[in-house]
């Protein structure tokens, strides 16, 4: 992508309103709420909310419409299936202070095979765009396996009718790279419902490692996540690999566990 495109592609996630892809969606694909607020222990010690309390956010809010549209959590769990995050493309631009007033918007904005996309923004009392966010959703099994959608939601899925290409980071970092290793012990307040990392909760964790060896990157007020999730873990401790190619524009998180196995991969990049 050239300079001038990406300039354009910040332009379009940041402009008030409805997103372009949402605006062709049915009106039961998409949810809006009003007068959500920012908590105290949202906010750091900037007094401006944490990237993983707008994840949560984002949750919260793709809940509340699943909930709308009668897929609540009883029934999932009759029919032995749920959803897991598997990738992340958030953008934030200066984050709201405690007490702040937001609105957010959530839609279903696409299907494939297995996954769901949700296009979730956050706005302030004055429509100034907070926080925009992909976010890929697999469906899985009581097992944690993905698994195809229940055949009474094909026919939403169909009046979605549209699809997309799920967030991908490259498996293997760029040669020539500058890496540093932190290690985090995972907590057991890491751990949600479901029995493994919240995908939140894994956001503070690489931030944490991030604040050792890139603390640039958390002063930043405007900057892009993108997270690829591939494993859950049974161990305790994260280990946080973070790189930079020289002169590139991204920091590279490659994590994994005591064990070796791989969880998660990301890019991180402070937007202008």
């Amino acid at each position: 992508m050239s300079d001038a495109d990406a300039v354009q592609a910040l332009a379009a996630r940041l402009a008030p309103g409805d997103a372009p892809d949402e605006v062709a969606l049915p009106t039961e694909a998409r949810y809006r709420e009003e007068g959500r607020g920012v908590r105290f222990d949202e906010c750091g010690r900037d007094g401006r909310m944490r990237s993983a309390a707008l994840l949560r956010h984002a949750q919260d809010v793709a809940w509340l419409h699943s909930e709308r549209l009668e897929y609540g959590r009883a029934w999932y769990e009759a029919r032995g299936v749920g959803w897991v995050v598997r990738g992340i493309d958030l953008l934030i631009d200066q984050p709201p202070h405690s007490n702040e007033v937001i609105t957010a918007t959530t839609s279903l904005a696409g299907f494939r095979h297995v996954m769901a996309r949700r296009h979730t923004r956050l706005f302030t009392a004055n429509g100034r765009v907070i926080a925009d966010a992909a976010i890929d959703w697999v469906m899985t099994d009581a097992e944690g396996r993905p698994s195809r959608f229940p055949a009474e939601f094909e026919a939403f899925v169909e009046r979605v009718g549209a699809t997309f290409l799920p967030i991908k980071i490259p498996a293997t970092p760029p040669d020539g790279v500058l890496t540093h290793t932190v290690e985090i012990p995972l907590r057991t307040s890491d751990i949600d419902p479901l029995g493994h990392v919240n995908h939140a909760a894994w956001l503070e964790i690489v931030e944490e490692a991030l604040a050792a060896a890139a603390p640039e990157q958390l002063a930043a007020t405007r900057r892009r996540i993108r997270l690829e999730y591939l494993a859950v873990t049974e161990g305790t401790r994260a280990i946080v690999q973070i790189s930079q190619e020289q002169g590139g524009p991204d920091l590279r998180v490659d994590v994994r566990d005591e064990h070796g196995v791989p969880l998660l991969r990301g890019l991180f990049t402070v937007s202008r």
